[in-house]
């Protein structure tokens, strides 16, 4: 199994849209930049000093006036607009996920349960950084409590955090994708101070093939039977 980089790129359906909304931004900046340096070296060139005659003088231009006006605006509102179907889109949550895992974040460990088999992963604070177990192709719903302090769930390749508020289940799902099969070590952190050791809050990702992950579910449950 390919073992990839934390920041390896986006592995579920809502961080491609993500990725995208960045690009959109980014190539826009890029754009304006462009377009800035372009007049300014305009300007340097065309009316650097040659003697001590000013250049003609305008009060006003209103066409100029209403253009630099009237163009950021609709930038600004198209990507506002953008953002806000992207971000409403991310929010929705599948009401009918092929896997559900109940993730409990706790000072300074994590627990991922899948409830439908009974399997359970806990992080000690004597063992290695648990690993969260994932099917690619799927729709996964993530049921996220805390048990003491604020934390938040965050996993790079997901292009996305949800802050986890003691006494609330949160929720939010996601479509892996049909590539995203591999291994990502340290991939996920709690990105919320929680306190003294909230730097080793840390979980590794693993992304199987669906067929893959139900044999692993399923040799879960039956160790943890023998060990109860």
């Amino acid at each position: 199994m390919t073992s990839r980089s934390p920041l390896a790129p986006p592995i579920t359906d809502q961080a491609d849209d993500i990725d995208r909304v960045w690009d959109v931004f980014l190539y826009l900046a890029l754009g304006v930049l462009a377009f800035v340096v372009v007049l300014v070296v305009y300007v340097v060139i065309r009316f650097r000093r040659r003697d001590d005659r000013l250049p003609q003088q305008k009060h006003y231009n209103i066409p100029l006036e209403i253009a630099y006006t009237v163009v950021p605006f609709v930038l600004v509102v198209g990507l506002f607009a953008i953002t806000v179907v992207t971000v409403n889109a991310i929010d929705d949550t599948d009401t009918d996920p092929d896997l559900t895992v109940h993730v409990t974040a706790f000072q300074w460990q994590w627990e991922f349960e899948y409830p439908e088999s009974g399997v359970r992963i806990i992080g000690g604070a004597d063992t290695d950084a648990p690993e969260l177990v994932l099917p690619a192709d799927s729709s996964v719903l993530f049921e996220l409590e805390s048990l003491d302090v604020i934390h938040s769930f965050w996993i790079t390749a997901f292009r996305f955090k949800r802050d986890i508020i003691p006494g609330t289940v949160t929720e939010f799902s996601v479509d892996m994708s049909d590539d995203a099969a591999g291994e990502y070590p340290n991939a996920g952190v709690c990105a919320e101070y929680c306190g003294l050791d909230h730097a080793l809050m840390r979980f590794s990702v693993r992304v199987l093939e669906p067929a893959e992950f139900d044999a692993w579910l399923v040799e879960q449950a039956n160790d943890q039977e023998v060990a109860g």
